[in-house]
């Protein structure tokens, strides 16, 4: 099991399409006996400060970007335990920038490159049976939903031990 440290800011989905997705994630959870957890597309992770400190920073945020659609495309995996199995996120300005946004607040210039996602599944699974699962749930995923709001998770340790710490309504008219 892999441990994660810090905090991160997620953008969350809210009804039917919290409740379709949540569904899948906890499905597949079962079946594979993987970590389960809400769905989220982390806007930044690995934020390491006192808590103070990533609360006032992470309401500097939610004041700088204005709610904003996230649509997820396709579903695809990568090789790391965190990016498992996941859904992509369209990489629109506004995602990008929110990104932009976050790193400029929490002095991330030097973070990789931003891969916005959605994931499904956290584990270390063999290629076979991840294309297995696509093959099961299908690789095209239209849903999209509204962020409207920033959560800030305690993402210390497993999965089971993370929690939110605090919601940040994004600010309509921002900038």
């Amino acid at each position: 099991m892999e441990k994660a440290k810090g905090y991160s800011l997620w953008l969350m989905p809210s009804g039917d399409v919290y409740n379709r997705l949540a569904k899948t994630i906890s499905q597949l959870s079962r079946e594979y006996s993987a970590p389960n957890f809400e769905p989220h597309v982390t806007l930044i992770g690995s934020l390491i400060g006192s808590r103070e400190e990533i609360l006032t920073k992470t309401a500097k945020v939610a004041s700088l970007i204005q709610p904003y659609e996230i649509r997820l495309t396709e579903v695809s995996y990568l090789d790391e335990y965190f990016r498992s199995l996941f859904v992509k996120v369209e990489e629109t300005r506004d995602v990008l920038n929110a990104n932009l946004r976050a790193r400029e607040i929490f002095k991330r210039q030097e973070d990789p490159r931003y891969m916005p996602h959605l994931s499904l599944m956290y584990g270390n699974f063999s290629r076979r049976i991840k294309e297995g699962i696509i093959a099961e749930i299908g690789k095209e995923c239209a849903m999209s939903f509204k962020a409207r709001s920033i959560h800030l998770f305690s993402t210390s340790g497993e999965p089971k031990d993370w929690y939110r710490v605090k919601e940040f309504i994004m600010k309509e008219g921002a900038e």
